[in-house]
């Protein structure tokens, strides 16, 4: 049987010339670029993403897609990204925290928030009092050396003057 031959000649013509397939592939056409590279990246980074895109083209078929469209669903999927990251960063160490005390909360029968506020409260004040009663002393000890010395001074002054 003979091979079939397709009538139109754009058929018979690569969609991309040799020199735009044997162009090195870089991270930043791995990650923004709309048309997928077809070679891999030669840095393990670059091919770490170009794998991962590779992955969520296939996976979603986003190869099927115009440019326009395939722009506009990595502008979601970066955005989606970036407000997870946010979320994460802001959020997370908080609930963590609250995490941390439900389970000392379950597993030792006390509730540390209240336990630690009250130890945390009562050095606070500690503290703050031994710092105000440092700091009065210090200006009692002050003011009666100035005393002292403006009495001197008071008196060299009154010696002078006869």
């Amino acid at each position: 049987m003979p091979p079939s031959t397709v009538s139109d000649p754009a058929y018979y013509t690569s969609a991309m010339s040799y020199h735009e397939w044997k162009r090195e592939t870089t991270l930043a056409t791995v990650l923004f670029r709309p048309q997928l590279p077809y070679r891999k990246p030669e840095s393990p980074i670059a091919r770490f993403f170009w794998r991962r895109r590779v992955w969520i083209e296939v996976t979603f078929a986003l190869s099927m897609l115009e440019p326009w469209e395939k722009i506009l669903v990595m502008f979601v999927m970066y955005a989606a990204l970036l407000l997870l990251t946010i979320g994460c960063v802001l959020y997370l160490p908080h609930h963590l925290s609250f995490l941390h005390a439900r389970a000392a909360y379950y597993f030792f029968g006390v509730d540390p928030s209240s336990a630690l506020s009250d130890s945390l409260s009562s050095r606070i004040k500690d503290a703050a009092s031994r710092g105000l009663n440092a700091s009065l002393a210090n200006v009692s000890f002050l003011g009666s050396s100035i005393a002292g010395m403006g009495s001197s001074w008071g008196a060299a002054a009154s010696t002078s003057e006869l």
